[in-house]
């Protein structure tokens, strides 16, 4: 007989298939009114809160098809709701929310760091700056004036939240990029009506992230510190418009001097009791670097430093010899002493990231772009980078720098600059300090600094923003500066193929290209193997999310801790009728106080995610919003794994490439004396030479070149019964059509404005070292930058036969241009007028 318990459950079930409930739609619209259409019905939507419109339709059950209409533009995609509720659509937009695959961390979380939800990098957020067309318009005229802003209204808009900020303030932001077409800018004064700031942010940059066509390179930058727990900013993308006019898409970051980043990175969000010294250092070699040089009390040299600390209208240069001189005094010492109030340690951690990701206008190349800051509590010296705009493979020179080693990697500085660096140089004279940097590297590149730990973090991060991408690429710019701006030309195929590209070089290097050779290159240089399982003992670097309850107390601890386990990313299940609730719908996504239960018997992590691993079931569990514990794990088990061999008979390769990356069937063969690994890749450590190794298309250590290639067929089968799993990984292999780019580079001068001092020093316009970018093209002459012509040997031998065919760098001693293609007077093979014309190398290639 069955229970009085068991029938209330099957009426309430089937109840729940006869009792229709409502839906509402939600979408953020900037300009218009938009309508959502569900079962080819129009309907139009009401304002919420600007830019939110809603519409609740009646008598609908969950899951809804529906898309929006706006000023008669339809959606060309269906949208998917599976509770009463959607989120804060952006209209146009495939992906709301979209969760990434994490970064294992090489170290624990930074121990005073006080996590915000504004770096929740699940979705992409909508600012709105409403402002005097009159004042906006002068910003745009005179981006150099630092000093230049404009009261502003300011709307931030999240797929949960809409903040509004009546009395902000806007500005640009920005030394050499105020210069390009499109600007960045700073919001300051971000206090709501109740006094609540952007969480717990007042200031906020928005970087352009101009000069790269993948939007994503300093945001991957920015991940990393976080996983190496080294003190850093955060990274989330947002559109912005002004005055409803589309600006582009931008990366919000901290402004490091504010007092929100430093208190809350560095005293866990409380308030110092003091007033700290912050110190800003720059790099322009006609006046000085900030390398930290000890000269003595007194010198020129010191005018790099500018003085940005929590005290007002004070000396600049007075605070650099009070309390910043003394320091690089300690620094010169610091061989004899062995004593620094310093974090040595995250100081390393940030030069391991110069050093893998190549920042080439950073502190160890280019000694600026950094802050240094003093907690005058605690008498103790912190060390902030900076400006990651030219990283992975843009800017400098990617190709030289590939192979450097951490003691040869600051000669790559070409300003006849004094390549010393006392802070570096002096510190790793300390035999322990020097171990530990080299094991920094390691830890990188054994956790997350490998194309296996970060390569589908990538591909989700593209796959999110590809469409606010496409969108910026066509927008009008909107700096009217007088004098010359750079403009990059950048479109759909270069965002595709700096994202994706794993093969060809050229220049930039496409980000995941870069990562890939970088991690073997100095994974050879410490006698390691780049792992096919990155390490995750740590735990993950993973964002503080934001939700609903984002303006109330959140139960969880705002501080990371780093050691909890990635959510596991799955393939999407057959959506299930969803169960009765009285009061929170039914979600297979999302869940939480305010927000929804899990159906089927689904477990609520303490992320708020609805799943049935352990990682959901296990420890916090939200046992209000969904099941929890062992009985709930269903994707837990013994694996076992039966694998059949088939040996297929074939003659010996002679038709595929030869490689020193990818290797296999259909792929390539290993250059001489390299292995091919039983994931396809080609190396010489036992990792590729050992076990697995395909003797068919290189090297192994058994020297077993028998004609037949294995082919490995595995069976999973999957037993509940025990909750021990046991995961097998296999690298997929794929057969990539070889093709070839042309690509177009000339050369832009970095300059800035010399900001007004309270000091009585002459202000100045310098130029700062030239950098090479992909297509750009100048507009109008400046009469405040110098031109600076790089000199280049040339030879008359017109015939190089001993010289590589190129389509990246040429010149003496480098390489030929391929036919067709020009060597521009800076040492890049194009086919435009900038390469075939004025100083074009003809031993190298042709010119016009």
């Amino acid at each position: 007989m069955k229970s009085p318990k068991f029938i209330l459950s099957l009426l309430l079930a089937t109840n729940a298939l006869f009792v229709k409930t409502e839906v509402t739609f939600k979408v953020i619209a900037v300009d218009g009114i938009p309508s959502v259409v569900v079962d080819n019905q129009k309907y139009q939507m009401n304002l919420e809160n600007y830019p939110v419109y809603s519409y609740t339709l009646n008598d609908i059950n969950a899951p809804v098809s529906y898309h929006y209409i706006l000023n008669d533009k339809e959606e060309s995609f269906t949208r998917k709701v599976n509770s009463n509720s959607t989120l804060n659509d952006f209209f146009d937009r495939k992906y709301t929310i979209k969760k990434h695959q994490l970064l294992p961390r090489a170290f624990e979380a930074f121990p005073t760091l006080k996590a915000s939800k504004l770096f929740d990098d699940t979705h992409i957020s909508t600012i709105l700056i409403e402002a005097d067309e009159n004042e906006i318009d002068n910003l745009h005229k005179n981006p150099t004036d630092e000093d230049l802003k404009a009261n502003a209204k300011v709307i931030y808009t999240s797929p949960y939240n809409v903040k509004t900020f009546n009395n902000a303030k806007i500005s640009i932001s920005g030394q050499s990029t105020v210069h390009y077409k499109k600007l960045s800018y700073k919001l300051s004064d971000l206090e709501d009506d109740n006094k609540k700031k952007l969480f717990g942010r007042s200031k906020i940059k928005l970087r352009a992230e101009y000069v790269d066509a993948t939007f994503l390179r300093e945001k991957t930058y920015l991940d990393m510190l976080n996983a190496l727990g080294a003190p850093s900013s955060q990274a989330k993308l947002t559109r912005v418009f002004i005055n409803k006019e589309p600006v582009g898409l931008f990366l919000i970051i901290d402004d490091f001097k504010s007092k929100d980043f430093i208190k809350e990175t560095f005293n866990n969000g409380k308030k110092y009791s003091k007033n700290n010294a912050i110190f800003k250092a720059d790099y322009y070699p006609e006046e000085g670097v900030g390398d930290l040089k000890y000269y003595g009390e007194k010198s020129t040299k010191y005018g790099i430093y500018y003085y940005k600390g929590d005290e007002k209208n004070v000396s600049s240069s007075k605070k650099v010899r009070e309390i910043l001189v003394p320091f690089m005094k300690d620094i010169s010492l610091y061989p004899e002493t062995n004593e620094l109030n310093f974090d040595i340690q995250s100081f390393f951690k940030e030069m391991a990231m110069e050093f893998m990701g190549y920042a080439s206008d950073n502190f160890w190349i280019k000694p600026g772009n950094y802050f240094i800051f003093k907690d005058m509590t605690n008498n103790y010296w912190h060390f902030i980078d900076s400006d990651f705009d030219q990283c992975f493979g843009i800017g400098g020179s990617p190709r030289n720098a590939l192979s450097t080693t951490i003691d040869n990697y600051v000669e790559l500085n070409d300003d006849n600059w004094d390549t010393e660096r006392p802070l570096i140089d002096n510190l790793r004279r300390n035999p322990d300090n020097d171990e530990f940097f080299k094991n920094v590297l390691k830890r990188m590149i054994q956790t997350f600094f490998n194309d296996n730990a970060c390569g589908k973090r990538i591909d989700s991060l593209v796959e999110m923003i590809r469409e606010d991408a496409y969108w910026d690429y066509k927008l009008e710019r909107k700096n009217k500066f007088s004098g010359k701006l750079y403009t990059f030309n950048y479109n759909e195929n270069d965002f595709k193929t700096q994202t994706s590209e794993m093969k060809k070089e050229g220049y930039p290097y496409p980000l995941k290209k870069w990562i890939l050779e970088r991690s073997k290159k100095v994974a050879s240089q410490l006698g390691i193997s780049v792992p096919s399982h990155p390490d995750d003992s740590l735990g993950y670097f993973e964002p503080h999310y934001e939700n609903i309850k984002s303006d109330k107390e959140s139960k969880e601890p705002e501080t990371e801790t780093g050691t909890d386990p990635k959510e596991p990313e799955t393939d999407p299940q057959p959506e299930p009728e969803p169960e009765p609730s009285p009061s929170l719908p039914i979600s297979y996504d999302e869940c939480g106080d305010e927000i929804g239960i899990c159906g089927d018997n689904l477990c609520c992590s303490k992320y708020g995610w609805c799943g049935n691993t352990s990682e959901y079931c296990g420890k916090g569990c939200q046992s209000e919003f969904g099941k929890c514990g062992e009985e709930y794990i269903i994707n837990s088990g013994i694996t076992k794994t039966t694998t059949i061999t088939k040996i297929i008979s074939t003659s010996p390769i002679n038709s595929l490439p030869t490689s020193t990356m990818e290797c296999g069937p259909n792929v390539a063969v290993c250059a001489k004396g390299l292995c091919c690994s039983q994931y396809g890749w080609c190396g010489s450590t036992s990792d590729y030479c050992g076990k697995g190794c395909q003797s068919e298309f290189g090297d192994c250590d058994n020297n077993n070149n028998d004609n037949k290639i294995t082919t490995k067929i595995t069976t999973t089968t999957t037993t509940t019964t025990t909750t021990t799993t046991k995961k097998t990984t296999t690298k997929k292999t794929t057969t990539t059509k070889k093709t070839t780019t042309t690509t177009t580079t000339t050369t832009t001068k970095k300059t800035r404005t010399t900001k007004k001092s309270t000091t009585s020093k002459k202000s100045t316009t310098s130029t700062k070292k030239s950098t090479t970018f992909k297509k750009f093209t100048t507009s109008k002459k400046s009469t405040t930058t110098t031109k600076k012509t790089k000199k280049t040997k040339t030879t008359t031998n017109k015939s190089q036969p001993t010289l590589p065919i190129s389509y990246d760098q040429c010149g003496p001693d480098v390489a030929v241009c391929a036919e067709g293609l020009c060597c521009s007077k800076y040492g890049w093979c194009g086919n435009d007028d900038a390469y075939c014309g004025a100083g074009c190398q003809s031993d190298f290639g042709r010119c016009n």
